[in-house]
């Protein structure tokens, strides 16, 4: 299993895509399962902004049913296949142990325009926007970095503040079978 890891707004979505694509063609099949699908009906109406980034951090995504769905994919995936798993926090599900841990960083000014961009275009003002950002998403971020510390963790490190020019910061291939090598230098050159 892959996962890859990042603050909202860091290209996740888009790059375990593509890290996906680039495994096929590698002849290593792979399925890509988003955080983003389980997530909790919350109600964060009438929270104060300390309140409503702990809801957003302990109860919006379901982090066991996240690692009951991994562990329910690695006892019976199909010969040869991955699992990328993209999506905000991930060290907070039970991943298995043997998992390649990818992190994409962005500054908060980038990560912020694209999230506007993003949303704008699902049909929320800028002000709705803007309020998710600041009581939910990088609180919450925040919380995690310090709880969790992701990057430290990550054995790939990726710099994606430019779409077309992501910086590799930090790499340990030393777990990464080479049809995974293959496929990362192929998204890397792409992106």
């Amino acid at each position: 299993m892959i996962a890859v890891d990042g603050l909202d707004g860091s290209g996740k979505s888009r790059f375990a895509a593509s890290l996906a694509d680039a495994l096929s063609a590698e002849r290593r099949p792979a399925s890509v399962l988003h955080v983003d699908d389980f997530r909790r009906p919350t109600d964060f109406s009438g929270l104060a902004p300390e309140a409503e980034a702990a809801l957003y951090y302990e109860r919006y995504f379901d982090f066991a049913g996240v690692g009951d769905a991994l562990s329910a994919w690695a006892n019976g995936p199909p010969d040869g296949a991955l699992m990328v798993l993209e999506g905000v926090m991930l060290l907070r599900a039970a991943l298995p142990a043997e998992t390649l841990h990818i992190v994409l960083e962005v500054s908060a000014a980038e990560a912020r325009r694209r999230i506007l961009a993003r949303d704008q275009a699902k049909g929320r003002t800028p002000e709705e926007i803007a309020g998710r950002i600041d009581r939910r998403y990088f609180p919450a971020q925040a919380r995690y970095r310090t709880a969790c510390d992701p990057s430290g963790r990550a054995d790939f490190v990726v710099d994606n503040e430019e779409w077309a020019r992501p910086r590799v910061v930090r790499r340990r291939d030393v777990r990464f079978a080479p049809e995974i090598v293959a496929a990362l230098d192929r998204v890397l050159r792409a992106e």
